[in-house]
Order: C-alpha cells, then sequence, then structure tokens
C-alpha cells in the first residue's frame, strides 16, 4: 500500500532531528565559552561543570528525537490503519493500476523500515555515543595523569596523542549514520546517496590517519581544532538536514 505523494514521513522526521542536533550543537558551542570562561592546558571535556551540563544537553536531544520518531511511527500507522489490514493488498494493486507514475517513491511497508532504521541510528547510537564519550573522557583522563609534565612529556606529545585517539570517539555513530544513508540509497536505488556515503568515510578516515589538530584564536581562547570532530559533527547536522532536503525534493511520499 501507499500513501499520498505529498506527504512527507521520512524526510520530515530526519529534518526535525537534524534540526534538533543543529539546536544542541550550538547550545554546546555557546557552553564552552560561557561556562568554561577561563583558558586551561586541558581538554574541556575534563571540566566537570561543562561536563554535566553537555551531558544533560545531550540527553535532552535525546528525549526530543526520540519524541520524534515516536510520533512520526504513530501517524505513519494512522494512515496504515485508514485501510483495514486485509483489504491493503488490493488496495496497493488498485493504486499501482490507476496512479502510475503518481505513486509514491517507496511503499508504507519500505517507509515503515527505514523509519525504524533511522530511530535506531538517531536514539540508538546517541545512546552508544554518550557511553562512549564517558569511556573516553575517563581514558584521557587517566592518560593526562599517568603522562604528567614531570615525567617529561611535552604539551605537543600530548595534543599527538589526543588527536590521534579523538577519531575513535566518533568512529561509531559516524558508522551509524553512513550506514542509514547507504540503506535509503539501497532502498531507493539512488547511487548519489551510496556515493555520498563512501566519499565522506574517506575523508574521515584520512583526517583521522594524516591531519594534525589545528590551533586557532577566537574571543581572546585559543581552541584546538579536531578534523575528525568537524566531519562527524557537520554530517551529523547540516548534513542530515541537506539529506532530508534531497529526500523531499527528489522523492513522492518520502
Amino acid at each position: 500500500m501507499y500513501i499520498s505523494e505529498r506527504k512527507h514521513i521520512l524526510s520530515n522526521a530526519i529534518m526535525m532531528a537534524a534540526i534538533a542536533k543543529i539546536f544542541t550543537a550550538l547550545c554546546e558551542g555557546g557552553l564552552r565559552f560561557f561556562v568554561k570562561k577561563n583558558s586551561s592546558l586541558s581538554p574541556d571535556m575534563l571540566d566537570i561543570k561543562l561536563w554535566h551540563t553537555q551531558l544533560a544537553v545531550s540527553s535532552f536531544q535525546i528525549f526530543i528525537t526520540a519524541l520524534i520518531f515516536l510520533l512520526t511511527y504513530k501517524k505513519l500507522n494512522h494512515y496504515i490503519n485508514l485501510v483495514e489490514k486485509d483489504d491493503r493488498k488490493n488496495m496497493e494493486n488498485l493504486q499501482q493500476e490507476y496512479l502510475g507514475n503518481k505513486l509514491s517513491s517507496l511503499s508504507v511497508s519500505s517507509i515503515n523500515r527505514l523509519l525504524q532504521l533511522w530511530t535506531v541510528i538517531f536514539v540508538g547510537a546517541d545512546l552508544i555515543y554518550i557511553f562512549t564519550s564517558i569511556m573516553y573522557r575517563r581514558f584521557i583522563g587517566i592518560l593526562m595523569d599517568a603522562l604528567s609534565p614531570g615525567d617529561g612529556l611535552s604539551d605537543g606529545a600530548f595534543v599527538m596523542l589526543y588527536n590521534m585517539t579523538h577519531g575513535f570517539k566518533y568512529l561509531e555513530i559516524l558508522s551509524a549514520i553512513l550506514l542509514g544513508v547507504v540503506m535509503t540509497g539501497i532502498f531507493l536505488n539512488d547511487h548519489f546517496l551510496k556515493m555520498a556515503s563512501l566519499v565522506i568515510l574517506v575523508i574521515f578516515l584520512i583526517s583521522f590517519g594524516a591531519l594534525q589538530m589545528q590551533t586557532v584564536y577566537l574571543m581572546g581562547r585559543e581552541i584546538g581544532i579536531v578534523w575528525t570532530s568537524i566531519i562527524y559533527h557537520v554530517t551529523e547536522t547540516f548534513g542530515l538536514f541537506l539529506l532530508s532536503l534531497y529526500l523531499s525534493k527528489n522523492y513522492r511520499g518520502l
């Protein structure tokens, strides 16, 4: 069975979730300037006050995202239940016969599967990301204690170690997002989505293995830029927002 080509269920859910992520990223960026005002050689994640506020913001974002997909799932089921279960196959045959190329790009069953997949990515992967962030923070704390300045470790060596390990923090969730894009491309037979995922993955791996952390000065503060972090956050915010626009513009009823 197919829903109306004017109903964009999946793309709207992805767009709202991406907007929630953008809002969260802006909040976390503001927290770095207003909560942690003093300069420090240690990473921002080791500031306990900043860390707790970031956890609170991230937890709120996951709650909002889960609510978005729950309401979307109920909305999709509402459209499905307008037709009795025993009549849905006949309805699908009639739609294919009379609507032709005006059908939605995917059936409701395919949209339902993709909606479940993106729910797991947005909610489940984010929960794992919080856990891995907690463990990574513990690792960096232990590393700083073990490699204290008194043991002869230079600031440059610590920065190198921090940059080299930072990519592991984002690898899991970026892989989940790219998997969602690839699976959506498979459902739609869209080669552009598959290639875009591959390009982003290659860029991430190159930055992980080859690029060093860069230092910039902003509003009197020295900020270290980790390129794996930049690529991940751009992908999970503006990248997903552009994905939702792409799906809504190029596919009917998605």
